[in-house]
């Protein structure tokens, strides 16, 4: 097995009682010492900062739904004998796999019709969980793929379910939901943040930039909207502002794929970064965000005030960053810190819109 005890979280946090190892990834460890052997063929699921993939000590298939997932294994060393691939590529033969549950019981579908296609007579998963994260929806999804479902015993307050009898399921594309916005369609994939509706704070921004003047009033020509989700804020701006052209950048790649089929070829640039490391710095005429403060079941706002840093970077002279947040994060604080006009230009008690320049 490989070496785990010095693996670091991937974006680093100042909060020192989150781990980069948990209980239900020591629980897979286990698991995989007495039930995966020399040759067969490994695929690990959701591994968030690498300690599946490192623990197990041999080169895996390694499916990561979001970049900075990827990018976490690469800091903590991950083996360059892996094959990276998304939570929509077609996977080759599976033995073994080891999945980290995640909080989008949409994705962790999509995990398993993925890993089910590959599956082989003798196929076994393992999936770690809290149990206090528990839904019997999990067994219910769980149920549609494999004959065999059995829950361990809790340790740490972390248990595994171990699936087998894979069912033959066919190599089919995964479906979109369809969401509808001012009598727009958006398509969407299952596991992409808000699910099956469009997000409230999203539609909170869009019906006031028809109104608030601040943002009514606004004539840009270059739009980078980050945490893009399936692009509908782009999408829209891009309808307001028919000269303009956007960057729109997330870090879920079936969020990437969603922005694809939603946003015009010919006037976006769509990239799957967890960074704004691919904007030219002082080109933009307006960043926009909804910015993310849920990590799996974590609330951390740590990454998104980076992003809000790197923001102030690619804004022209004149240029405005905009923010949808919800309310209790207090937002407002840390964006003064970092420029020097920031304005509340719509709110409710549940919503809050800012406006900021630099000063």
């Amino acid at each position: 097995m490989g070496d785990i005890s010095n693996l670091r979280r991937y974006p680093p946090t100042s909060n020192r009682s989150l781990r980069a190892v948990s209980a239900a990834d020591e629980l897979l460890l286990g698991w995989a010492a007495d039930h995966v052997a020399p040759g067969q063929r490994v695929v690990v699921a959701h591994d968030r900062f690498g300690a599946l993939a490192i623990g197990l000590g041999r080169p895996v298939t390694f499916v990561a739904a979001f970049h900075s997932q990827e990018e976490a294994l690469r800091r903590n060393g991950g083996s360059a004998e892996n094959t990276t691939v998304g939570p929509l590529a077609t996977l080759e033969a599976v033995d073994r796999a080891l999945l980290r549950v995640p909080k989008s019981l949409e994705l962790f579908e999509v995990y398993l019709s993925q890993i089910a296609a590959a599956a082989g007579p003798d196929t076994i998963v393992a999936a770690g969980f809290f149990t206090r994260h528990f839904t019997p929806r999990l067994l219910e999804i769980a149920g549609r793929y494999a004959a065999g479902v059995e829950q361990g015993r809790a340790q740490k307050k972390a248990r595994l379910l171990v699936l087998s009898g894979f069912r033959p399921v066919a190599r089919t594309q995964v479906q979109c939901h369809v969401l509808e916005f001012a009598g727009r369609g958006y398509r969407q994939y299952p596991g992409v943040f808000s699910a099956g509706r469009i997000d409230l704070a999203t539609r909170f921004l869009l019906e006031q930039w028809e109104t608030v003047p601040e943002l009514s009033t606004l004539a840009p020509g270059t739009i980078t909207d980050f945490a893009c989700g399936n692009g509908i804020i782009g999408a829209e701006l891009l309808l307001r502002y028919p000269e303009a052209k956007l960057i729109a950048t997330d870090d879920s790649a079936l969020a990437v794929a969603s922005a694809q089929l939603n946003l015009p070829a010919d006037r976006t640039e769509v990239y799957y970064d967890h960074t704004l490391d691919r904007v030219e710095r002082g080109s933009q005429d307006l960043v926009v965000t909804n910015p993310p403060f849920h990590f799996g079941y974590e609330t951390n706002i740590e990454v998104s005030l980076a992003l809000f840093r790197q923001a102030r970077g690619l804004l022209r002279t004149g240029a405005y960053l905009v923010v949808v947040a919800n309310a209790h994060l207090n937002y407002a604080t840390h964006l003064r810190r970092l420029f020097g006009e920031v304005g509340e230009v719509a709110a409710t008690d549940r919503y809050v819109i800012y406006r900021c320049a630099n000063g």
